[in-house]
């Protein structure tokens, strides 16, 4: 899974060093970061001041701590500002400047001597400085989707779910980098949020409807500048229980909120997953719960809990069919009321215990699993049947690593 080297995303530019200060004098500082790739994930601009020749820093100070916090900054350039009154003695200085990550903290971008002079009056303990974003800067980022929160749909997919997958249940896994399967992709904005974060191999979305056609126009509605699908980003339509792969094909199988959607139930395509996963690969997936508090899709037409359990099916039949949907946002593709009818006929009554067991079948190990549950269920006549279990999970999450000496 070795990858190419990739050119910098990113250069900076700094003005406004002289060659000499005195103490209670202001260093002010006016710095250019141009982005040059689709987008720059969580950037950090360091800058520290150290004793020409030595490694301790005696000034050290980033954007984070000026309480500027940028998910992603799309194509262009961005123009911050550093200003310090010079609270240092007199010698021999350099600075240096990087932009990075909070993850990843690179060698300096810029490096430059200056010399501090006797005379003045320092401010004592000043050493951190101050940062603030060019006004111009500051109202094209504000436009961005992330700047909405998670009422923002893209934002929520695009950074949320992308980090989540990632981060919490994979945990950064070198499986990232490889060739990387998405069954029942959807819209693929998470998919996009992984593929230019962590810059995998390969990245196949199989959907039987283009939902990713969109995907370009989507995401410039939202800043980012995205012309097409990137290179390596692959659509195949077709469905997920008859993958045209050969066995052991991905380093990585992802289902994020898909299996309950397959018509007829989600056996073949879990059998295919299986099959095209490399041993020692790993397999992540959220299946939709039906007996969750909305696991009947539904909930763009009332926010009664369990309401597919408490009511008749005729009675739900109608309530779809004669109620306009209060549409969350879907990535540009809104269907029609017999459509959303459709699809919760089509759904499997997946229960977490029962999937647990199905994928232990296999043989998986299991690496991750996680539950996100209410705190309690309000119970009507209707709910006596069911399992406090069934009713109060939403979520469950699993990551799955297929053994090495597993065979296809």
């Amino acid at each position: 899974m070795n990858q190419p080297e990739l050119a910098s995303p990113a250069l900076l530019e700094i003005t406004g060093l002289a060659e000499r200060y005195t103490p209670g004098q202001l260093l002010n500082l006016e710095i250019s970061l141009r982005v040059d790739e689709v987008c720059l994930f969580d950037p950090v601009l360091r800058l520290f001041i150290r004793r020409a020749g030595e490694g301790l820093y005696q000034l050290g100070s980033d954007t984070h701590q000026g309480r500027l916090f940028m998910p992603w900054l799309p194509r262009g350039e961005y123009g911050f500002g550093f200003a310090w009154p010079v609270s240092l003695p007199a010698g021999d200085y350099e600075l240096g400047l990087a932009w990075g990550s909070p993850r990843e903290v690179r060698a300096p971008d810029f490096l430059q001597r200056f010399s501090i002079t006797d005379g003045g009056q320092p401010a004592p303990g000043l050493l951190h400085g101050t940062w603030l974003l060019r006004e111009d800067s500051r109202q094209k980022i504000a436009a961005l989707s992330w700047q909405k929160g998670m009422d923002n749909w893209f934002h929520r997919h695009f950074c949320h779910a992308a980090l989540v997958i990632a981060d919490t249940f994979l945990a950064n896994a070198p499986q990232l980098r490889g060739r990387i399967l998405d069954i029942g992709a959807g819209d693929g904005i998470t998919d996009l949020g992984l593929f230019l974060r962590y810059r995998p191999q390969e990245m196949v979305l199989v959907d039987i409807v283009n939902y990713a056609a969109k995907l370009p126009e989507t995401a410039q509605l939202d800043g980012l500048p995205l012309e097409a699908l990137p290179e390596g980003f692959n659509f195949v339509r077709g469905s997920c229980e008859e993958l045209p792969y050969p066995e052991a094909s991905f380093d990585l199988v992802l289902s994020w909120g898909s299996v309950e959607h397959i018509k007829g139930g989600y056996r073949k395509a879990l059998d295919e997953v299986w099959r095209v996963l490399k041993p020692g690969g790993l397999f992540f997936v959220n299946p939709g719960l039906f007996y969750s508090s909305y696991g009947s899709h539904l909930g763009e037409f009332s926010d009664v809990p369990h309401l597919h359990l408490k009511i008749s099916e005729p009675e739900l039949h109608d309530l779809v069919m004669r109620t306009q949907p209060r549409r969350m946002d879907r990535a540009g593709f809104d269907v029609g009321n017999a459509d959303y009818w459709r699809f919760y006929k089509e759904l499997n009554l997946i229960r977490v215990a029962d999937f647990e067991a199905e994928l232990k079948a296999y043989g998986y190990e299991v690496v991750r699993a996680a539950i996100r549950a209410n705190d309690h269920v309000e119970y009507s006549p209707e709910l006596q049947n069911y399992s406090i279990l069934d009713l109060a999970i939403e979520d469950a999450f699993f990551t799955l690593r297929k053994p090495e000496a597993a065979a296809a």
